[in-house]
Order: C-alpha cells, then sequence, then structure tokens
C-alpha cells in the first residue's frame, strides 16, 4: 500500500463504503469507474478506499452548483 496512508488509519471496501453512503454496492462501483473516488489497490486488485476521501467525495457531488463556482 501507499505510504501516504498511515498505518493505523482503517481502509474500507467497496460494501463498507456502500453501507456508510447508503448506496449499493454497484454505485460504489461506477463511482470507483468514473474515477470519483479515489482509491488504494492491494497486490492482489482488491479496491480499498480511506473513509476521508469517500466523505469530501460524496459531499462535493452534493453540493449545489453555486456552491461550487464560490
Amino acid at each position: 500500500m501507499s505510504s501516504e496512508y498511515s498505518d493505523d488509519e482503517k481502509l474500507l471496501t467497496k460494501g463498507e463504503v456502500a453501507l456508510l453512503c447508503r448506496v449499493d454496492v454497484r454505485t460504489v462501483d461506477r463511482w470507483l469507474m468514473a474515477g470519483k473516488v479515489p482509491c488504494q489497490r492491494t497486490p492482489s486488485g482488491r479496491v480499498l478506499f480511506r473513509k476521508d476521501d469517500v466523505l469530501r467525495a460524496v459531499a462535493g457531488a452534493q453540493a449545489s452548483p453555486r456552491d461550487r463556482e464560490r
């Protein structure tokens, strides 16, 4: 894993992100494919997410167009 993540920081699975955001896992897959949420891949190919990154991406997506222009 990348050294930009601290050792004690818990990384979330797609299922955990879906529960956190109250969406289906397929929605998380779409976010991932669209590049809306940054992720980490393990050597085996498993996708993991930082909670802060997920919350920031969701908050940015929920902001109104006016808020984004400011």
